[in-house]
């Protein structure tokens, strides 16, 4: 039901959020594109999949639609194959410090101490190899610390592609059953994976998304609020049906001309201190 504005449509220059709305256009993911643009389509995705509830009644009240993810089943594919190249990397680098352990403890089982040494050769070589073996187990706890770290990654990266799960699922038929598999669980939040993220221009593009979609999300909430007729009495009082209804009219979809040459602010208490007056007349003359 929701889909993407026209981007051919009048920008709203005096009402922000409008504009968030309608110039917002989802970039749809192709094999030849990087690997940071597999990470941002996917939270891309993710974000516009949890924007639809609210999109369905910002539609009901003005008309107005939220970006659609614009994403199919082939795209979804595509998506978790990348991302699952990028989770075997972790996973080879999980491997590679789990065998890391392994010898760190081979090596400091083998450097013991005989406790039952007699002669001063061997108190001289038992102080040694203490020495010895106290450097073996810093290099252990610190391969199993490196171990505990990647363990985490391997689970954030798996939870990050399961990101993509919700929009699976709504899309329903031939997504790969083998990919829904392998993520079979997401992350409640792609900031967890922003806080393992080592590479700063990675880090830099997903914050610019993750920026760009709270900006429309909030242009979302802003609209809402405004077309929400208010519970307080003492607004009620003072003109809040009659602001409400205003801004439900400045928001119609239609109205993208009048959005352009004053603020939904300005035109609600415009409309307000009317009514008021044309009120205040029928109560004089009734």
């Amino acid at each position: 039901m929701v889909s993407a504005q026209n981007g051919n449509e009048l920008l709203s220059i005096k009402n922000e959020s409008a504009s968030l709305l309608n110039s917002y256009q989802p970039s749809i993911f192709k094999d030849e594109y990087s690997d940071a643009a597999c990470i941002v389509r996917i939270i891309e995705i993710y974000s516009l999949n949890k924007f639809r509830g609210k999109g369905e009644k910002l539609h009901s009240l003005t008309g107005l639609t939220i970006p659609d993810t614009e994403a199919v089943a082939d795209e979804i594919n595509l998506l978790m194959s990348r991302f699952e190249r990028l989770c075997h990397c972790e996973e080879e680098e999980l491997s590679f410090r789990q065998r890391d352990v392994a010898s760190a403890e081979y090596a400091l089982k083998n450097a013991g101490l005989n406790v039952n040494s007699r002669t001063v050769a061997e108190v001289k070589n038992k102080n040694a190899v203490k020495v010895t073996r106290d450097a073996y187990e810093r290099q252990y706890n610190s391969a199993k610390s490196r171990l505990k770290e990647q363990q985490s990654r391997v689970s954030i990266f798996r939870g990050f592609g399961g990101l993509l799960l919700e929009e699976a699922e709504h899309i329903g038929k031939n997504i790969s059953k083998k990919y829904q598999n392998s993520f079979s669980r997401q992350l409640t939040s792609p900031t967890e994976f922003i806080n393992i993220l080592n590479d700063a221009v990675l880090v830099r593009d997903v914050r610019f998304i993750m920026a760009a979609l709270c900006a429309l999300d909030k242009a979302v909430d802003h609209i809402l609020k405004c077309c929400k007729f208010p519970n307080d009495r003492y607004e009620l009082d003072r003109g809040g049906v009659s602001r409400t209804m205003a801004y439900r009219e400045y928001y119609r979809a239609e109205n993208a001309i009048l959005r352009s040459v004053v603020s939904d602010h300005e035109y609600a208490e415009h409309a307000v201190k009317f009514n008021q007056l044309s009120d205040f007349k029928k109560k004089i003359f009734s």
